[in-house]
C-alpha cells in the first residue's frame, strides 16, 4: 500500500562524476571573474556574477567530495567579495 509512496521519497542515485564536472567548471569560471575582477575590482557587473558563480559552487562543492576541503575557503572568498562591494557602494 504504501510503496507508491516510498517511492516518491526514494532519492536518485548519486553521479559523483557529475558532480566533480560540475564543481570543476564552477571553478574555472570562477577563476576567469577573479582575474577579470582583479583588473577592474569597480566592475559591479563582475562582482554580480562572481557572487553569483560563488553560490553556486558552495552547493555543488559540497556535493564533491574532491572539493569538499574548499567550501570554507568559498565563504572566506564571498566575504572577501562582499567587503570590495561595500567599499565601492
Amino acid at each position: 500500500m504504501f510503496n507508491s509512496l516510498k517511492v516518491l521519497w526514494q532519492k536518485a542515485p548519486v553521479n559523483q562524476e557529475d558532480n566533480n564536472q560540475q564543481a570543476q567548471l564552477l571553478s574555472e569560471q570562477i577563476a576567469l571573474l577573479e582575474q577579470s575582477l582583479a583588473q577592474q575590482p569597480d566592475n559591479a557587473e563582475t562582482q554580480k556574477a562572481l557572487m553569483l558563480e560563488y553560490n553556486r559552487a558552495l552547493r555543488a562543492y559540497a556535493a564533491s567530495p574532491v572539493y569538499r576541503p574548499q567550501v570554507e575557503t568559498l565563504f572566506t572568498r564571498i566575504d572577501e567579495l562582499r567587503n570590495i562591494i561595500r567599499r565601492n557602494i
